[in-house]
């Protein structure tokens, strides 16, 4: 069997460089103590073309946050937000129970998400 050379259409160098990108941005503003939304993301990832609700960036967060959860046990993706709710989208809760976590409510579970980022990446270098 044949290993995929794309990723919604992306290559896979990629689609590696603009997880890159993403990790060091978020792991920026978690220093900072802040968050962004999801076309302020896309604005600060340049290797691929994201756009802000499509199925790529669920899958790109969704893998932004697993591994970010297997190195730190955080869901780094928890700091992209919708700017209508200021919460992170449908897709990042559904992802948030495959990994284990319990986010029945939302805000108070995104909330505690976002303080575990930025103690988790508070003293990264």
């Amino acid at each position: 069997m044949m290993k995929a050379t794309t990723r919604y259409g992306f290559t896979n160098e990629a689609w590696e460089a603009a997880l890159a990108q993403a990790r060091e941005h978020l792991v920026e503003l978690a220093r900072r103590r802040e968050t962004t939304t999801y076309s302020g993301l896309c604005q600060a990832v340049s290797a691929i073309d994201l756009k802000p609700y499509s199925f790529a960036m669920m899958a790109f967060l969704n893998e932004v946050c697993s591994r970010a959860d297997a190195e730190r046990g955080v869901m780094l993706a928890s700091l992209v937000t919708r700017k209508d709710t200021g919460l992170p989208g449908e897709g990042y809760f559904a992802f948030a129970e495959t990994l284990g976590r319990d986010a029945h409510d939302r805000r108070a579970f995104w909330e505690a998400e976002v303080e575990r980022v930025y103690a988790a990446f508070a003293c990264e270098e």
